[in-house]
């Protein structure tokens, strides 16, 4: 298991959802898609459940191998299967998202990120406009 699998099968599972309405009633989330107003739990939050036991387990086993705290790797997973998934759907989220195009960037420090405004490193990837050419680091553009 791997953070882009964790991420297709959350992509799979938001694609088959038609009401997200009924799981998110606010911006923050804080509707708990693993409960329901009738009590079951429907195909599609067993799969958000197995998405985060996935999770829980790569970063369990990711802490163990390199002896490192489990919260923060943790956190780490979280954040790889938000970026992953974020490129999955970038498309169908935003049209602005279409106009972009993956890079690499190709020199330190030639490149700023214009969300975050720091420098860019060699071999980071990136999202560049189409149409400027400016850049963003993935993680904030997504």
């Amino acid at each position: 298991m791997d953070v882009k699998q964790i991420a297709t099968l959350k992509a799979e599972t938001l694609n088959r959802l038609s009401n997200w309405g009924r799981y998110y009633s606010t911006f923050d989330g804080s509707c708990d898609p693993r409960t329901t107003f009738s009590g079951k739990l429907d195909k599609e939050q067993l799969d958000f459940i197995r998405c985060e036991t996935m999770a829980t387990t790569l970063a369990m086993s990711r802490a163990r191998e390199t002896n490192r705290d489990y919260e923060t790797t943790l956190m780490e997973v979280q954040l790889e299967v938000g970026i992953e998934l974020a490129k999955l759907l970038a498309e169908t989220i935003d049209p602005a998202f279409a106009g972009t195009n993956a890079v690499r960037i190709e020199e330190d420090g030639e490149e700023v990120c214009g969300i975050c405004l720091e420098n860019m490193e060699k071999g980071e990837e990136a999202r560049a406009m189409g149409y400027c050419s400016h850049k963003f680091h993935a993680f904030c553009i997504f």
